[in-house]
């Protein structure tokens, strides 16, 4: 039978662990396990839109806003064949405005760059159309 260590009970090199458990850390973690911005900037671009659409909203009427949106939808709505790796939103892109930047989704996960081999065309189409 193994014996367990006393530094393994307590700690590293047989400390205490004084921070863990009921520490005064450990209930403000319970309280708030999130950073307060965090909740803001996750809906950042959401509240973007929201604010620009007031102020559109005020300043030329009901009717512009509503018209923005309706494009964005429709832009939004726009497929492609699945054999097609990568989906080009670029009418979506303009409408909102971030055609003009570089961010993470615009280098990184694409498809062509995971080491998996893709399906062929037709067998993702047929998969698409219910023919199999």
């Amino acid at each position: 039978m193994e014996r367990i260590a006393f530094e393994d009970v307590e700690g590293n090199f047989g400390r205490p662990e004084i921070l863990k458990g009921n520490s005064v850390h450990g209930k403000l973690d319970a309280q708030h396990p999130f950073h307060p911005l965090q909740k803001s900037e996750a809906n950042y671009y959401m509240n973007k839109d929201q604010s620009e659409m007031d102020m559109l909203r005020r300043t030329f009427g009901v009717g512009f806003p509503l018209k923005l949106q309706m494009e964005r939808k429709a832009a939004s709505q726009v497929g492609h064949l699945p054999c097609i790796t990568t989906a080009s939103r670029a009418s979506l892109d303009a409408l909102v405005g971030t055609d003009a930047t570089i961010g993470f989704d615009d280098v990184m996960g694409k498809p062509e760059n995971f080491e998996s081999m893709t399906a062929l065309p037709f067998n993702m189409i047929e998969k698409q159309m219910k023919f199999c």
